[in-house]
């Protein structure tokens, strides 16, 4: 089954260039909902991101994982975060998706990874504060209940064909920090 492939920009002031990829069914388009996702998220978020949600992409086979097409169609947006410009780059919360999916007997599961967030997004004992989990959970909710996202399966190798897709139904931001890390030198 062909799927969307919704890569959006992240623009930061720290780190540079990032990409949330995002998994939509052929025909639907969830631009719309993913920029009232970060448009939620915002004030969490330091001023110095600002998000891109594409109006165009490619066409992924689930299966093979092959680029098979274009989609064009969806309403473009970019988001500014208008949160306070104190951070610590590279850490922040995340976004855990789910599916009702099983593959070779494990839940197929999702994250999406938001980083960074304000230094007020803590709390004293260092995880994410009960503040910016109130912004986060019912945002990644509200996107889930939209009933637009898949999760993708990847193949499990070069020229295998058992790739698959998941509609995600439900979502959680659990009470844990993480980081990313960049392989760049």
């Amino acid at each position: 089954m062909p799927m969307r492939k919704v890569p959006v920009a992240w623009q930061t002031g720290v780190g540079g260039v990032g990409v949330s990829v995002f998994y939509t069914p052929f025909g639907t388009d969830a631009t719309v909902e993913l920029a009232t996702f970060f448009n939620a998220i915002k004030t969490q978020v330091p001023s110095v991101v600002t998000w891109d949600v594409p109006g165009t992409g490619d066409v992924v086979d689930e299966a093979s994982g092959l680029i098979t097409g274009a989609w064009i169609g969806g309403t473009p947006a970019t988001v500014v975060a208008t949160g306070a410009a104190i951070y610590a780059g590279g850490t922040g919360a995340y976004v855990k998706w789910q599916t009702g999916g099983i593959v070779a007997g494990r839940r197929v599961r999702g994250r999406t990874f938001l980083c960074p967030i304000i230094n007020t997004g803590y709390d004293a004992q260092g995880t994410i504060g009960s503040g910016t989990l109130a912004v986060f959970g019912p945002a990644a909710t509200t996107l889930a209940g939209s009933g637009k996202l898949l999760i993708w399966h990847r193949p499990s190798g070069p020229g295998a064909t058992d790739g698959s897709s998941h509609a995600v139904v439900g979502a959680s931001v659990p009470d844990k920090v993480t980081s990313l890390r960049s392989r760049r030198t």
